[in-house]
């Protein structure tokens, strides 16, 4: 699993070339249609170990800022580590957590632990970790340095590095790190014998994108194109995308096309660490038995819309997740699902292959039925998406079919997209005359699937709800 890396990064699908990612792809399935459930780190990688959305798990923004609702899923959630667990699976994490800050993956299903990330220190003391765990000590052996970066000011004064290029050894880098201590795992699991969960989880290519130089030399920002709607307008559209965009204004279009040469650089780099834990599963002889997953969190705007990172931005380039499944025997190679599906749904799909005791939420389903035959298997018709902020918060809810996508801002005006007639998503249909019917049937839609999953926001008329969805969600 990556970090914040989109959609359109694998496949050929833009100038970025991802071989390992797609050597998995090529042997297996790819997802076209995969979402995250929310467009933010610390709730979309809860919602991936429980396989439920935040009101069921305790996880609703990031854990790791003053404005967090929670420190963490709570105490009494399941996961699919602790099911696979129980049902006899070793079981490893490596690399980026995230979804606790004073607690890690050993307190929730994971035997082994190793290269910790976005923890507090509280969990990191706790949790005993070996010498040859901690990046800190790899760090000091093997220094690396900054070489050129782009550093700008926002309007209140706080800076963000946009990009860097970093010298020095490859063994210093995280990235490396990280695919080390998980080939360490596969190893150790292989040895060990029996059935084994490993998740080698990577930071990068989050920003500041942060390739080392021998990536990023293989990148001329003159040769990358500007995105297409880098000129947005914002019209009809809520006024906190504007405020954001504005926030990048000092940059130039050469900064962005920089920006996302050296992206595409960083995302090349972990593709090539990728590769090395494929081909150390391969040599432990484990490959043929083995349901390979490869993902992310959410993505990165990366310009498009004159805005960068990710959030309350409900475009395709923020929601929509690389997400290939290998599994020799199981997936006919080359496979493409055009099935709607989300981040989610893989602890239902674990928990289902491993045979081992299902989660007491359903808010995702198990993606089998797809893996073992993707041309035949039926879709959903709609899923639901979630958002209640990040260091600011906000209502959010979005509701996304094959060609449409609502949503429902508690903050400002609603959105209504057609993803086959404007996939740019530059016009914001809500209140277009010709699109009236099916707003009401997305905003139906809507209120069904909140009232499914158990959304405390829903208007269910009761007393305690008279002022959630009922005062600004339009009824159906």
């Amino acid at each position: 699993m990556s970090d914040q890396q989109r959609w359109d990064t694998i496949g050929g699908r833009s100038g970025c070339r991802t071989p390992n990612i797609d050597r998995i792809a090529a042997e297996g399935v790819t997802f076209e249609r995969c979402y995250t459930p929310v467009s933010l780190c610390c709730p979309a990688r809860a919602m991936l170990l429980t396989g439920a959305y935040g009101w069921h798990m305790g996880v609703y923004n990031q854990i790791h800022v003053p404005e967090r609702m929670s420190i963490g899923l709570r105490d009494c959630a399941a996961t699919y580590a602790a099911r696979l667990q129980d049902a006899g699976y070793r079981t490893g994490y490596v690399g980026k957590w995230h979804a606790h800050w004073e607690k890690g993956p050993l307190d929730f299903g994971y035997r082994r632990a190793s290269a910790p990330s976005s923890y507090g220190p509280a969990a990191e003391d706790r949790a005993n970790f070996r010498p040859d765990d901690l990046y800190a000590t790899r760090a000091e052996k093997y220094p690396t340095r900054i070489e050129n970066e782009r550093v700008i000011t926002w309007p209140g004064g706080g800076e963000w590095p946009v990009w860097r290029e970093v010298s020095g050894p490859h063994e210093g880098r995280h990235a490396s790190f990280v695919a080390d201590r998980g080939i360490s795992l596969i190893d150790e699991f292989a040895e060990a014998g029996g059935p084994w969960l490993l998740e080698v989880h990577w930071p990068e290519p989050h920003d500041p994108y942060a390739p080392h130089v021998d990536f990023a030399s293989k990148h001329d920002f003159r040769e990358v194109e500007l995105p297409a709607t880098w000129d947005e307008t914002f019209v009809g559209k809520p006024g906190l995308n504007a405020r954001e965009a504005a926030s990048y204004g000092v940059l130039t279009e050469e900064d962005v096309r920089r920006a996302i040469a050296h992206y595409r650089a960083y995302t090349e780099e972990l593709d090539y660490h990728v590769g090395r834990v494929l081909d150390a599963l391969e040599r432990s002889g484990e490959a043929d038995g083995t349901l390979v997953v490869f993902t992310t969190d959410h993505g990165d705007m990366l310009g498009d819309h004159h805005l960068f990172i990710k959030g309350w931005m409900p475009y395709e380039q923020t929601h929509r997740i690389p997400l290939v499944i290998r599994g020799p025997g199981l997936i006919p190679p080359g496979s493409i699902a055009t099935q709607l599906v989300q981040l989610h749904d893989l602890a239902h799909t674990f928990c289902d292959i491993a045979e081992a005791g299902p989660l007491p939420f359903d808010d995702g389903v198990s993606l089998e039925p797809i893996i073992r035959d993707p041309a035949h298997s039926p879709s959903r018709s709609e899923i639901m998406n979630v958002y209640y902020g990040g260091e600011f918060l906000y209502t959010q809810r979005l509701v996304i079919t094959h060609r449409h996508k609502y949503v429902f801002n508690g903050f400002d005006v609603d959105e209504l997209y057609d993803l086959e007639e404007r996939p740019l998503e530059s016009v914001n249909h809500v209140d277009d005359a010709a699109y009236a019917d099916i707003a009401f049937d997305l905003r139906g839609r809507l209120r069904a699937l909140m009232s499914k999953y158990g959304d405390p926001y829903a208007d269910s008329g009761s007393y305690g709800n008279l002022y959630h969805a009922g005062r600004y969600l339009p009824q159906s």
